[in-house]
């Protein structure tokens, strides 16, 4: 019997330098590795030649291993913004839909960036049509600077969850929007081992407004918000028995952003975590068993 192939848009949302391109391209590039093939079975769809996914994936291996830079996505008209297709194969996976196909749609940082602040709403308002044709959001965001929590993250969920009320009045298909909120780049030292149970103890601990306006809207009953962490990088050790727990990642010392020029340290030791899980859940609802994917 073929297996059970389950389609699902992913909306990607996050503010700038949230770690949203390296994360798909790791996504791209991660399964070409044949170790990682073997053990996982992952497998990515065949795109169109000329698409967005091609240039992504040809581009990954540069943008992760000699720390190429290349631009996050830049605001611009709805229908401008890039699609990335892919397969995922689990065949070791045993729980509902071990195939998904998956369409990202990639949407700007400022555009994030926008929800938070009322004079920006305007600015924001031609793309909020846009978000609701998916009803699975991936929103990724960090921790690097402490206001984000009330100044930047808070506010933008504020005004996304009015958006929801209002619509879900009017359209009874907005009630299967689901939520997948993910901390990124948890291969720094403090975060790295808090990555098993991100909701208790990384969102409620780092980000405890957002957290708490989150879960006050959307309980665990619900099933319609989950906390996932993820790092595109790794740690040395990860699949080593040599102990080493820095990240797996080297900063360009020319003085540019960290955010666009971080690099694998060691290839042969890439270990990232927490790519799929997020993706899986909002595809089927159930959660992916193994922490590592």
């Amino acid at each position: 019997m073929a297996p059970h192939i389950k389609t699902t848009a992913i909306t990607l949302l996050g503010p700038r330098a949230s770690g949203k391109t390296t994360y798909l391209s790791t996504l791209f590039y991660f399964p070409h590795k044949k170790d990682i093939k073997d053990k996982f079975g992952l497998v990515d769809v065949s795109y169109n030649k000329a698409s967005s996914t091609e240039k992504l994936t040809h581009l990954a291996e540069d943008i992760l291993k000699k720390g190429a830079k290349l631009a996050g996505t830049k605001k611009g008209d709805v229908i401008d913004l890039p699609y990335y297709p892919l397969r995922i194969e689990l065949p070791k996976v045993r729980e509902l839909c071990p195939t998904l196909e998956i369409i990202f749609k990639d949407f700007a940082g400022e555009i994030f960036e926008d929800l938070s602040f009322e004079h920006r709403w305007t600015q924001a308002q031609v793309y909020i049509n846009e978000l609701f044709t998916n009803l699975s959001w991936m929103i990724m965001l960090t921790d690097w600077q402490a206001s984000h929590d009330k100044l930047l993250y808070k506010p933008a969920f504020e005004k996304l969850y009015r958006e929801i009320s209002e619509r879900e009045q009017v359209n009874k298909e907005i009630k299967k929007l689901r939520l997948a909120v993910v901390l990124s780049k948890c291969e720094r030292g403090e975060i790295w081992p808090c990555r098993l149970e991100p909701e208790e103890d990384l969102f409620k601990v780092r980000l405890p407004e957002t957290y708490d306006f989150l879960r006050s809207k959307f309980p665990p009953h619900t099933n319609k918000l989950k906390f996932f962490a993820c790092s595109s990088f790794g740690v040395l050790n990860a699949q080593h028995n040599d102990f080493d727990p820095r990240p797996n990642r080297y900063i360009s010392d020319d003085g540019s952003s960290a955010d666009s020029t971080a690099f694998l340290r060691d290839p042969e030791k890439w270990q990232p975590f927490g790519l799929i899980s997020p993706i899986y859940w909002l595809a089927t609802g159930k959660v992916l068993n193994d922490p590592r994917l």
